[in-house]
Order: structure tokens, then sequence, then C-alpha cells
């Protein structure tokens, strides 16, 4: 016989689960025991924190993550990061250790789905195993947080090691057929495409695994090739791709989307932003829409017609329907509109202010000077604009963007989960200065963890009725390495850090000048 604690760490590492994700104010029996048996555990200090980075961290790598709670406030208060994976639809195993008396177990059972996540009580150890296993397995599938409410006579229990065989089964799980699509509705996108003379594609966060599908079925069809905002970077070094579209678009692009006269979103809920709010669709633009989930089709806007399947396999599929390769927009005119179309291509004239810098300034000459490989994680504020269109990423697992239910502070703990994921980019977060005030508490994690992580705040705290923050003051409280910008050498301090061993995070306390961007402007509508 082992302990429970023993048998859960033996499914996940199994399942390909190597990190845990908990808080540092809990006493979660189960978290302990994990970590002494070699589980890596990451305690963040508030329990929104952690679980918001275990989101990004699943989003960034495509690794699963696990959170191990004690039910009552603990798993109350990690609310916001559980219903962020919801509407992200990203799989999160969250073990909650039941308190000892249970008690608002019913009401807290409430809460978590109406949040979104499902809820598997485990009452008996001899079941750990199988229900571990099937958790972890339906999370992945459906999509979304699965919380496993563990009670406390079963994490203080004994059961049998599982066989070894057993495990190797459960490590099968780990692969997931794809949802494939129905032949008719594949045929018939087949054929609007085959006809289509200026086809754009969008694709979105249920996107982001297949890019390499998608850009050979642009190829063929004559595509151009955008994202949503949750899916920026996916065709990062693609000679067609035209970027984000709808409210971070450039005037050139939103006018490209504009002329198309089929226009896909694979993946991709077409969201009001990405859309910005219908004005990219031409009158007589023809949409269609590709999404695993049913449900989702058409949910956002009227469609001609939509296609309920795993993107990458709906795209292999109506690939091989097709008989031609056709030009479609990709002509050359459109190709010299293309090479011109990126924020990086508007020019603008600089503000300048006594003490700060123009936040344009300040983004380009980050992207400038940080390494290709980075991972930018961005923030929820008036801001976001700036590091967004003009701090470039790689790929798609080189963005990640946590703004479901407007927070402003959730790119701090997205930041650390982001450097965990994939500890061989640079990861860069980017927030306001409210943002970072709320995740202050969090400075003290990228610290204990020796991260390195770059954190930009935009700074324009004397705008306010507050007055200005000294924020480099508060990170070096926390044991931080600070520096504050004005001026553009003033980023002196990124190259010094970056040219050391970067044992632990940098903030810029980046003190900028208020440039307010109204939807479908340009940099010199704004100056």
């Amino acid at each position: 016989m082992i302990p429970v604690a023993e048998t859960v760490s033996q499914v996940l590492v199994a399942l390909g689960v190597r990190t845990v994700f908990g808080a540092a104010v809990d006493d979660c029996p189960l978290t302990a025991a994990l970590d002494e048996r070699g589980m890596r555990v990451v305690s963040a200090r508030r329990p929104s924190a952690a679980t918001t980075m275990a989101e990004a961290y699943t989003r960034v790598s495509g690794r699963p993550a696990v959170l191990a709670f004690s039910q009552g406030s603990v798993l109350a208060s990690a609310i916001t990061g559980i219903m962020e994976a919801a509407h992200n639809r990203t799989p999160l195993l969250v073990l909650a250790c039941q308190s000892p008396d249970g008690l608002g177990a019913a009401r807290q059972a409430a809460l978590l789905t109406a949040a979104g996540a499902l809820i598997e009580p485990v009452t008996d150890a001899a079941e750990t195993v199988s229900v571990v296993a099937w958790a972890l397995h339906a999370a992945r599938t459906q999509r979304r947080p699965l919380v496993l409410t563990l009670a406390r006579e079963v994490v203080a229990a004994s059961c049998p090691p599982p066989p070894d065989a057993l495990l190797a089964s459960i490590g099968d799980l780990r692969a997931l057929a794809p949802r494939v699509p129905d032949a008719e509705a594949v045929t018939r996108l087949a054929d609007v495409l085959a006809a289509a003379r200026r086809p754009v594609f969008i694709a979105g966060r249920g996107a982001r695994h297949a890019g390499r599908e998608l850009e050979e079925l642009a190829e063929r069809t004559g595509a151009l090739l955008a994202t949503s905002a949750a899916a920026h970077g996916l065709f990062a070094h693609h000679p067609w791709d035209v970027g984000i579209a709808g409210d971070w678009s450039t005037p050139a692009v939103a006018d490209l989307i504009r002329e198309a006269d089929v226009l896909v979103g694979w993946g991709c809920s077409l969201h009001e932003r990405t859309t910005r709010r219908g004005d990219l669709f031409g009158s007589g633009t023809r949409v269609a829409q590709v999404d695993i989930d049913p449900a989702m089709l058409g949910a956002r806007r009227g469609l001609e017609f939509g296609v309920a399947g795993d993107v990458a396999a709906t795209a292999s599929a109506v690939l091989k329907n097709l008989r031609t390769t056709r030009t479609g927009y990709r002509t050359g005119e459109v190709r010299r509109r293309v090479e011109q179309s990126g924020w990086h291509d508007v020019g603008y004239q600089p503000i300048l202010l006594d003490g700060r810098i123009d936040p344009r300034t300040l983004s380009q000459l980050l992207d400038a000077l940080l390494p290709e490989e980075r991972t930018l994680v961005v923030d929820r504020g008036d801001f976001m604009s700036y590091p967004i269109s003009l701090v470039r990423v790689p790929d798609a697992q080189g963005f990640c963007f946590s703004h479901t239910f407007e927070e402003a502070g959730l790119a701090l703990a997205s930041g650390i989960g982001a450097a965990l994921a994939n500890p061989d980019r640079l990861a860069v977060a980017a927030l306001s200065d409210a943002g970072a005030l709320r995740a202050a508490a969090e400075l003290e994690t990228a610290v204990r963890l020796a991260l390195p992580l770059l954190i930009v705040v935009y700074n324009t705290s004397d705008d306010g009725p507050y007055g200005l923050v000294d924020l480099a003051a508060l990170a070096a409280g926390y044991g931080c390495a600070a520096a504050v910008v004005r001026l553009g050498r003033d980023l002196k301090a990124v190259r010094d850090w970056m040219a050391g061993p970067c044992l632990g995070p940098l903030l810029l306390d980046a003190r900028i000048a208020s440039v307010r961007l109204p939807d479908n402007s340009s940099w010199k509508e704004a100056s």
C-alpha cells in the first residue's frame, strides 16, 4: 500500500504533468505531498494568481498544469483564474482538498459551476487512479477546467500502487483524436473557397495548433492570413500575414479584409473586437466559420454556414477536396499593400514631454532591443495597444493576453507562468501602473523563483487622482531589480540585465506620455 498522494503523483507523471501550482497561504496536504515526491510545486502569493499562472503555463507550453488547493476561502479566491481558463477553453485540473468540516461545499460547487468548471468528487481512495486519469482527460477533451474534490480522509488514506501496465495505458490518454468534420460541410467549404477571388482566413484561439494546415490551404486558395488577438503570432513569418484583424488592424489591413469576398473564421468566435463590430465585413462578403464546438458557430454574428470540426482536420480535409491552385488575393499589387501594412510602417510624431517617453517610441525600442525568442504577455488597460501592435512575437506560443473580464493585473502572474513554461524564451510582461499595483505581491514570487522576467510598466499614474507612484522603488522593496525609464537611453538597464545571468526579474517603471488611440486610427491621427 502507498499513500494516495504517491498514487496521484504517479498518475500525473504518466499523463505528462510536471508542474503543480498552489498558494503560499494554503495548507492543502496534497501540495506538500506532491512536492516531497518530486513534482515541481510553484506557490503564488494569491490563489487567483496561481490559477492565472497555471492557465498561462498551459496555453504557452501546450502541457497540462495542475493546481492543488484547499476548499473554502482559498478555492473561492481562485475563481478569477478558473473563469479565465473556462472562457479561453484552457484545460486545467484543480485538485481541491475538502475542509475538515466540509461546510459550504454545496455553495462552492454552485460557484464553480457558474464559473464554467466541471466538478467531480473522489470519495474512495481505491478509485483515485481511475478518477484522476479520467479528470485530466476530460479537462483536455472538453477544454475547460475540472475541479476534483478529494475528501480529507481520502488524501490521508493509502491504496494499492498502480501497476506499470495501467500507468502505460493512462499515458495513451494524452493523444486526443481530433473531431472530424462532416463530409458534406467540407465539400461546401471547398466549393466556396475554389470560387473565391479575394479570400481571407482569420485564425483564432481554436486554431493555434493548426498553423501549418491553414498555411497550406491558404497557399492553394490564394487567401490572406490574419488572426484574432488570441492567436497573435500564428503566421508571424509568413509573407501573406496581415497580423491581427479588428481593433488592432492598421487602416491598410482593415481595407484589405473589408475587400474580401470570402472570409473564414477558423477556431475564431468573430468577436466584435475581431470584426470591429461588423465593420470589417463588406456588404457582399460571404462568411463561414469552423469550430470544434458546434455551439460557437454563429454565436457572435450571422454566417452563410458553419462547419463543426477540429480546425487542423477540417483544413486538411478541405485541401484534399481542391483540384486546382488559385492566385486568389495574392496578386502583385496586394503584395505591395501587405508589405506596407504593419504598424511599424505607419509614421507618427512623437509626443515630447519633460520626463516622459512616448509609449510608441518605448514599444519600438523594446522590440528592437529584445531577443527574437520572446514571450509577450499583455495586461488589460488603455496602454495595451502599444505592446500588442509594436512588440513583435515569434509565433502563437509567444503571445499571451489575459483580459476576459477586463481585470487589470493578471499579466504579472501570466508572465510568471509563461516564463516557467518556456525558459528558453525571455518572458516580457507589459502592465499599466494600476495593474502593477494590483499584482504587486507576485513580484515576490518572481524573485523567489529567480525568473528571468522583464516587467514593463506603462506608468501614467500622475495623470490620475493619486499622483505619481514610484513603482521602481516598490519593486526594489520586493528584492526585484528595477529602473525608471524616461528616455530611450534609459533602456541601457535592459541591455545590462540581459548581458548578465538574469537571476531574477527586472521591472521597468516607464514614465510614459499619455496617448489615447481612438478605434480605427493611425499613429498620426492620435498625435
